[in-house]
């Protein structure tokens, strides 16, 4: 296992009832806490482990929801909870959904996916193991890495599971081999986000989240605060395209006044400003279609961020991650078996995963588009997605049924195909045929 970020522990918890021993080589020195590490820069940042992805991890490993709930993490209801402002049909109804997530700090949910993790027994975490390679091999790959001293080292395994977030050890393997190198699909997006972390003493609401979005057509800047453990607040705000983003605490003040409502100006205003503001910055959601190659080197299994990385604003990554580890799972029941397991798995795996990752893919893509400034090729039939979107959401506000059913599909607790079904589908269609549809 390459990587011990949440597609890392997810696969290597999913995948420890089928064999000896799992290893996992993480390059970072791993905290014994829930705090940041350099390997993870954007662990400063808001995250969401959407109810699809709180579901997937609690069946592989069990307890992991309660265990998160102890360890301080809100728990929010979709939508009763949330507070999503939206420029052409202001505030959804805030209706209960049936629908729970937890919200904590992205060091949180990893530091207890980890505790779950070290506790099976046949898994071992190695840290300070940086992997320079998979080698080619007659049967079985080699996986080389050195420690921080520069010592060297190699373990021969039956899988290998790619979870280093870029690829790297899988691309480079493809080279050295001299195979196809898969064709990538990227969404450049140029995302700034600045993000304080604030004590809401004394506030009170009727919301745990707000999603502020803007209209992309005059403006690119959306807000979102988030509860996390310890009674604190993430506080963000996001700038597609953007050249220049707040340096100070006034003028972070300054551009939630620029959102497209006051709320969370009005929310942040008084409070205590932070310690510092943390600032990160996106270019591209980057799908490489390894699913499409031909042939993979057998063994070999990119996964998580090495398979497809999403814009991080919509909070699709660790969810996707979850699933996929989850997809293996089952996967591996059904093939044990085969007369090559591995083989079947890794056919399996790739054959299936294209289908899991392409709704929240067009989900995130299909609004990006709405800004000017984002590049790449649009998806096929991306007009008549637009049309259904804001048909979509007007339906939302009119009709519980066909909230619950956008709040299953934007959890990924249910396929896309949901909103299609056609009792669903002439519910949104019926706001299609309203006057300036």
């Amino acid at each position: 296992m390459i990587g011990a970020g949440i597609g890392g522990l997810s696969a290597a918890g999913a995948l420890s009832s089928a064999f000896k021993e799992v290893v996992i080589l993480e390059r970072d020195a791993l905290p014994d806490s829930a705090v940041s590490r350099a390997g993870v820069p954007q662990d400063r940042h808001p995250h969401l482990l959407l109810a699809g992805g709180l579901q997937a991890l609690d069946s592989i490993f069990p307890g992991f929801e309660q265990d998160l709930a102890n360890a301080g993490a809100v728990p929010v209801d979709v939508f009763k909870d949330v507070r999503y402002e939206r420029p052409d049909v202001g505030v959804l109804p805030q209706r209960d959904c049936g629908t729970s997530l937890l919200c904590a700090s992205r060091p949180q949910i990893e530091y207890t996916l980890r505790r779950k993790v070290v506790a099976i027994a046949n898994v071992t975490l190695r840290s300070h193991s940086r992997v320079t390679e998979i080698a080619p091999a007659a049967i079985r790959p080699l996986v080389r890495f050195e420690s921080d001293a520069g010592e060297v080292d190699a373990i021969e395994a039956d899988l290998v599971v790619d979870a280093s977030g870029r690829g790297a050890p899988t691309l480079g393997l493809l080279g050295a081999l001299g195979w196809e190198q898969p064709h990538e699909t990227v969404v450049g997006v140029d995302i700034s986000y600045t993000t304080a972390v604030l004590r809401p003493e004394g506030t009170s609401s009727n919301w745990k989240n707000l999603v502020t979005l803007p209209d992309p057509s005059i403006s690119a800047k959306a807000g979102l605060i988030i509860p996390l453990e310890g009674g604190r607040w993430f506080a963000s705000i996001s700038d597609h395209g953007a050249t220049d983003r707040p340096k100070t605490w006034e003028e972070f003040l300054a551009a939630a006044n620029q959102l497209n409502t006051p709320e969370i100006y009005n929310a942040i205003c008084r409070l205590s400003p932070p310690d510092d503001l943390r600032h990160f910055v996106f270019d591209a959601s980057r799908w490489r279609h390894f699913e499409r190659l031909e042939r993979l080197p057998r063994g070999i299994l990119p996964v998580a961020d090495s398979l497809c990385r999403f814009n991080p604003v919509y909070g699709q990554g660790m969810t996707v991650a979850a699933r996929e580890a989850k997809l293996l799972r089952e996967i591996l029941d059904r093939v044990a078996g085969e007369a090559d397991p591995i083989e079947a798995l890794q056919a399996a795996f790739m054959s299936e995963v294209g289908a899991l990752l392409q709704a929240p893919w067009n989900i995130g893509v299909n609004a990006d588009f709405a800004y000017p400034t984002t590049r790449g090729e649009r998806p096929e039939r991306y007009e008549e997605s637009r049309q259904f979107e804001a048909a979509l959401f007007r339906a939302i506000v009119a009709d519980p049924v066909v909230q619950r059913a956008f709040s299953d599909v934007l959890q990924l607790m249910q396929p896309f195909e949901l909103l299609n079904e056609p009792d669903i589908r002439q519910r949104i269609e019926a706001h299609a045929l309203m006057p300036n549809a």
